[in-house]
Order: C-alpha cells, then structure tokens, then sequence
C-alpha cells in the first residue's frame, strides 16, 4: 500500500499546465488487463504461480465548478471503479473491488497522459485457511483494503465519443494487519481500454490558478489521538487495541503542500502479548510491561479542498523491543471538520509490513 500511495503523492505534486477550455462529459470505460504478480517477501514464493489477469469497469464525470480545488487540479475526473482480478494461483485464487476515483490530467488539454488513484474494499475468494490453504500469506481474510494506481500514457484510436487507450498499473490489497498473515500482494498491469463519451461538451472556463492566493507560511501546531485494533505478524495470535499520540508543528509552503514534524507515542497492546510469546518460545527475559515506543516523525500533506493526502515517514527513538523496523511510514486521508478540529484515517507501517489502520481525531492550535 505504501508504494501505491507514494507514487500518488510524487505524481499528484507535478505542476499542470493551465488551459482555457475543458471537455465537460460522462463517461464509461472498460479496461481489460494482464500481468505480473511481485514477490516482496519469499513467503510467497509458492502462492505465485502464474500472470495475473482482469478486468476494469469505470464510471467517470467531470465536475466544472470553479472553485479552487478543480483550478489547481485541472478539473479532475472523478468516478467509481469495480475491479475482478484473477491471480491465475490456486493458492492467491481471484478479487473483487470496489472503488472511488479521481483522474488528474498530466500536461496540457492536447495530450492524453493521465493518473487515475483509486481506494476502495475488496473481497478475496482464498483467504489463508491454516488447513485448507497454508500458503496464502498474502491475505489473511476476505475482507480486504485495496488501491489502484493507473497511468493512462498513449491513445490508440480517438473519435467523437470513442476512444482506445493504453495504461500501466499497480494494483495492491491487504487488509492491514486486521487479521494475519498479512504480506499483502501487488500487482503490475498492462491495460488495453476502451472509453465512450456520453453528450461530450467542450465550455470555456477562466483562467483562476495564478490568482489563488498562497496561505501565510506560520508555524502552527497539533494535537491527535489515534486508536483501532490490530494483531502482532504471529499467526492467531490475537487482536487488541492500541492507542497513539502524535504532537506535531506543521507550516503551510503554499495552496498544495503542508510540511510537518513532530512526535508520536505509541501504546499497542498486541506488543504486550507478542513479547510474552517471545519470552515462553525462545526463553528470553524482556519485559512485558514495557512494550511502548516513541518516534520522531517528518512528513507532507498534499490538499486538496478539505481533504489532505498525508505521508510520513519516522524513527524510533524509544525502542525497548525489537519488532520488525524502527524505521516507520504512515499514509492517509485528512479531513478538516472545523477550522481547528480534523480527523484522520491512516495506515502505519514498518517498512514493507502494514501494522494498524488507524482512526484519529485531532486539534490545531
């Protein structure tokens, strides 16, 4: 997940060239795609068998109200993806997402380049099964976290209301540490698309994105409490609740970027019970009653309207267990509810291994 997010946030950052005149539509699309699964831990050497295959269906518009976020983001399209992958293992078995869209334009209005991000749930039809299925180490349940990255580069064939495309994409689901094994899997695709415009309009619009103004570059800060349950990397091992505090300064640099930096505490119960394993299997003496960590942490959100993209990245300073990295990320969606309460929805990982999903309500100061 953490790569699909970053790529995002590098892609999404791009300056776009402002246009006068926007093609204003609704839109079917119907993607078919082939292939390759990554195999990001030796674990799942023997769910990976063959090349995957799918489809893609999507549902797109083009919302021209001219506020602020569609001037800086050149009109994105916006939609609802359902996709069917079949991973052609007998181990991995086939996918089925739903999702929530948004396409930002890459260059001016005369070429065809596009980023399509998308977040939504997935259902896996063979989940790890202890009997049944051992070797799923990719998705430990049915229930599943999903995202797609899809990068529209080259049109085939264009007319009035049809178009063929071609695009590359990454496509990744976990259900992030909800239940283990929880490698994940990701795949990258090749995709052949047709595309049909329903009463295509071209409108003229004004030109407001030199006009925006640029907010105060001041040092503020924030206060957020995160929560949710999670299971330790041992397989039933059990979930708990873990609580973490983060304390933050944070300076706006301009209408897009937000640079932040600060600290986090964190209180995760499943680390309790995963030393006391630790302890009875390999006959070690660490103590169970301290399992918090403390980490000092830098990041950027990139905004759009009320909603914020976040991505961090942190060390742990305070660290009286080992357990998987001291280095950790953290991506996710911001949402501003007031001008000083906001809350989160985040994903914390340690290097390639998603640890919680995690739910916050915060404060700016």
């Amino acid at each position: 997940m953490k790569q699909v997010l970053f790529l995002f946030l590098f892609c999404s950052s791009l300056n776009l060239f402002s246009q006068q005149f926007i093609e204003r539509n609704l839109s079917f699309q119907s993607d078919v795609f082939y292939g390759q699964l990554i195999e990001h831990d030796k674990s799942l050497k023997t769910a990976i068998q063959k090349n995957p295959f799918g489809l893609l269906l999507s549902w797109n518009t083009v919302n021209t109200k001219e506020n602020c976020f569609n001037t800086l983001y050149n009109y994105p399209e916006r939609g609802y993806s359902f996709l069917y992958e079949n991973f052609n293992s007998t181990v991995l078995g086939e996918a089925y997402g739903l999702y929530r869209h948004y396409t930002y334009k890459i260059g001016n209005q005369n070429n065809h380049f596009k980023l399509t991000t998308a977040f939504g749930l997935a259902y896996a039809s063979q989940p790890y099964d202890k009997v049944s299925n051992p070797y799923n180490f990719a998705l430990g349940s049915h229930a599943l976290a999903s995202a797609f990255l899809k990068f529209q580069y080259y049109t085939l064939f264009q007319k009035q209301h049809i178009r063929l495309n071609t695009a590359v994409s990454l496509i990744h689901f976990s259900n992030i540490s909800f239940k283990n094994p929880n490698l994940g899997i990701n795949t990258v695709a090749f995709h052949v698309g047709i595309n049909y415009l329903i009463q295509p309009e071209t409108i003229q619009i004004s030109d407001k994105k030199n006009n925006i103004d640029t907010p105060q570059s001041t040092v503020r800060y924030a206060l957020i409490f995160r929560t949710g349950i999670n299971e330790s990397k041992e397989i039933n091992s059990g979930r708990y609740p873990f609580f973490t505090a983060s304390f933050y300064a944070y300076k706006k640099m301009n209408a897009y970027s937000v640079l932040t930096g600060g600290i986090d505490f964190f209180n995760s119960l499943f680390l309790k019970y995963y030393i006391q394993n630790i302890n009875d299997l390999e006959g070690t003496n660490y103590n169970t009653s301290n399992f918090q960590r403390v980490g000092l942490f830098v990041g950027h959100e990139l905004t759009q309207n009320h909603f914020a993209f976040i991505s961090q990245i942190g060390y742990t300073v305070y660290y009286p267990f080992p357990y998987v990295s001291r280095v950790y990320e953290r991506f996710g969606f911001k949402h501003q509810l007031s001008q000083h309460l906001f809350s989160e929805l985040t994903m914390k990982v340690n290097l390639f291994r998603a640890e919680a999903l995690e739910f916050g309500l915060g404060y700016t100061f």
